[in-house]
């Protein structure tokens, strides 16, 4: 088949909107609208991540410093374990020692070492009794 010269081509020449032409003309419309849309909408959803952010630092802050709070506590009740076990320590000790200098005398050694264990567990009340007042006063902000 052969081709028809171009002198007996018909030519088309399109007049006006089409179908395609609306349809571009929307869907620039849609894509501009959104373009601008995001562009509008930047520094207000950067301001809320920066409050996020800003929220998220004080409420670590917050966490940190009662932490702190409770490794300060630990940390006092572990003194006064430790306190507490090196007295034991020390009873059991002298008992030993007091049994093996005079094996008949092991009752009264045994309530000599009895005496010495109360005065060390009112000590130790006296102790935890202040460890607890500060804590209290500390959570109430009585102490700063």
């Amino acid at each position: 088949m052969a081709e028809a010269p171009l002198s007996e081509a018909i030519p088309v020449a399109v007049h006006g909107w089409t179908w395609t032409s609306g349809l571009m003309a929307v869907l620039n419309l849609l894509v501009s609208g959104l373009l601008i849309t995001i562009v509008r909408t930047r520094p207000a959803l950067k301001k809320i991540a920066n409050e996020r952010e800003a929220n998220l630092l004080t409420e670590r802050a917050e966490e940190m410093d009662s932490m702190r709070r409770r490794i300060a506590t630990l940390e006092a009740e572990r003194a006064t374990d430790r306190h507490r076990i090196n007295n034991l320590s020390q009873c059991l000790d002298a008992l030993l020692m007091m049994i093996e200098m005079d094996p008949e005398k092991a009752s009264a050694a045994a309530e000599r070492i009895r005496a010495m264990r109360r005065a060390q567990m009112e000590a130790e009340a006296t102790e935890k009794a202040a460890i607890h007042a500060a804590a209290i006063s500390e959570s109430r902000g009585l102490t700063e």
